[in-house]
């Protein structure tokens, strides 16, 4: 190993030692000395913001998230982050079109369970999200939950009637039936 990777699995060591103890400040602290080395490493800059969002700073994190999500558009947990941070910070918009997009990935990966929890993230912030509900619905139909399946099936039927159109909710609800 070079001396630039020895310093970064150094900091990278001393900052998951820091965040095991809970001491944000001391991890927050290594993780920026490991990306003074390796300024755009992904690891170093979810551990970065894991310590800020402990750490109460969510601008910052916020931005460290955005920015992972950017060097790894694949990996979920950056945009399941940024979903979370929104929300907190009453971004609401961002926070719904990240978790979608986490859900997304996370189903791309086979991870059911955390694309459900984002999807529900969803229409916990906006019920009216038909698109939501219809990840929602697929997915538990795919897996044999048919209750659930039934209820996120009838809650879009509901969406649509809201939205004026009887006819498509009559129609969904007849398929849900049958």
């Amino acid at each position: 190993m070079s001396g630039r990777e020895d310093i970064f699995q150094k900091a990278m060591n001393d900052g998951h030692s820091a965040a095991w103890d809970q001491e944000w400040d001391k991890a927050s602290a290594a993780y920026r000395r490991a990306l003074q080395e390796f300024p755009d490493h992904p690891k170093a800059l979810n551990s970065l913001g894991l310590a800020l969002y402990q750490l109460g700073s969510l601008d910052e994190a916020l931005r460290i998230y955005m920015n992972v999500a950017k060097l790894s558009p694949d990996d979920p947990v950056p945009v399941e982050k940024v979903a979370q941070i929104s929300e907190r910070t009453g971004d609401l918009k961002t926070a719904v079109d990240a978790a979608m997009r986490a859900g997304d990935l996370f189903l791309q990966q086979r991870d059911t369970e955390k694309a459900l929890e984002n999807w529900v993230r969803v229409t916990n912030v906006n019920p009216e999200n038909a698109i939501a509900h219809s990840r929602l619905a697929q997915v538990h139909e795919r897996l044999g939950h048919a209750q659930q399946a039934v209820t996120e099936y009838l809650a879009i039927a509901s969406i649509i009637q809201r939205a004026g159109n009887a006819e498509r909710s009559k129609e969904m609800v007849k398929n849900v039936d049958s």
